[in-house]
């Protein structure tokens, strides 16, 4: 085969297959003779080569077939020369047709392989070197058809979303993947998952949509699919979907849920962070530490000198659903001394526990304060906030 030959037979494409499905191919009848530690390593170009030293036309990620012809007959050093200019170049793995040059491959190649973390693999039947550069070539075919349709099914609900296009399309879509007429699920993730996403949602008969930098899967809402997803160590971001039109809310939520999800690491639904406890937790913490030196310091300051129970006060009348008397009650004090202490508490911070927008303010800082952690009596540093808690159940006088 001429080095042109050569060039033309390499495979340039704009997806890639595996090695896993190489290996998965009955048909092609491909063996392993090394360990491989990433079964998931991509293949972008079949090249079959006798060149000694292919390297001026490779970009790495190939699978290099051959049938033996640079380590025929060749001695050790020979052959881990060949290997390592194989590895330099980002080869994804070295295949030998067996039954031209030789039976087995020598064993200088297998160890030179293994040393090298290069994937040897073997062909014992005589199957054409053009069958796997024709079953590597549909696959990236097939691959992408379907990068086309996840790339066109985003585009629609990117638009959709942005108010330029209406809820018919949309539902058409879902029409078409067998999801109208019931509830969607609406998982948010990164995109270098698109495989693993694809692993967990083609068992469901989901559709994925490419959406920017984003991937987009709508799912029948099931047990199975709830549990599949729980299981799953993707982090993902989830809103619900009623119908077509409820998209327009429920991908803007996912996305958001997927922010919080990436940060913790696990699937994150929407009601999670839909709370103001959700939202302080995307807040950085910079940020919250000016409600706790404005708020509390002055009455952690307080309470430590004059024993006088501020902070407790005041978590116990801003706790949900007590007024001021059902406060009082549960400090064990007269409700005109719980109303002395909440004006002690405007007195001290400049804000009115009694004014609604003082009263988030109070609420924010109790959080951060609880949080962040915050010694008895000291404010937490502006970039380190101390582990110890000094906010703790309400106490009476």
């Amino acid at each position: 085969m001429t080095v042109q030959a050569e060039a033309a037979a390499a495979s340039p494409h704009d997806g890639s297959v595996s090695l896993r499905e190489l290996l998965a191919e009955p048909s092609l009848h491909v063996d392993t003779l090394t360990p491989i530690d990433d079964l998931d390593r991509p293949i972008r170009y079949v090249y079959p080569t006798e060149l000694a030293d292919p390297s001026p036309y490779l970009a790495g990620e190939e699978l290099i077939l051959s049938v033996g012809v640079p380590v025929a007959d060749q001695g050790a050093e020979t052959i881990r020369r060949y290997v390592t200019t194989l590895t330099d170049r980002g080869v994804a793995a070295l295949l030998i047709g067996l039954g031209d040059m030789f039976d087995e491959p020598p064993q200088a190649l297998v160890r030179a392989c293994h040393d090298r973390d290069l994937p040897l693999l073997i062909q014992r039947a005589a199957v054409p070197f053009r069958r796997i550069v024709d079953w590597a070539e549909s696959r990236r075919a097939a691959d992408r058809e379907v990068d086309a349709r996840e790339r066109e099914l985003g585009a629609l609900l990117r638009w959709f979303v942005a108010g330029t296009l209406g809820a018919g399309p949309v539902e058409s879509a879902l029409t078409r993947y067998g999801l109208a007429g019931a509830p969607v699920v609406v998982c948010a993730f990164a995109a270098e998952a698109h495989t693993k996403v694809h692993d967990l949602v083609d068992r469901h008969s989901g559709a994925v949509a490419i959406l920017d930098d984003r991937i987009v899967a709508l799912c029948p809402q099931t047990a199975e699919f709830t549990a599949d997803l729980a299981a799953s160590e993707l982090p993902c971001g989830v809103a619900i979907g009623a119908d077509a039109q409820s998209m327009a809310y429920a991908i803007p939520e996912a996305l958001e849920a997927l922010r919080e999800a990436i940060r913790r690491r696990r699937t994150v639904h929407i009601d999670e962070i839909a709370t103001l406890d959700g939202l302080l937790a995307a807040v950085p913490k910079v940020r919250l530490v000016p409600f706790v030196h404005r708020l509390l310091v002055p009455l952690v300051d307080h309470d430590k000198v004059n024993n006088s129970y501020l902070v407790a006060s005041l978590e116990a009348f801003l706790a949900p659903d007590n007024d001021i008397s059902t406060a009082a009650n549960r400090l064990y004090v007269h409700v005109n001394t719980l109303r002395n202490r909440l004006a002690k508490i405007a007195e001290l911070t400049g804000a009115n526990p009694l004014d609604e927008t003082d009263r988030i303010n109070f609420r924010i800082a109790l959080w951060a304060a609880h949080n962040m952690g915050m010694r008895e009596g000291r404010a937490p540093a502006p970039q380190k906030v101390a582990p110890h808690n000094s906010f703790g159940s309400p106490a009476g006088m």
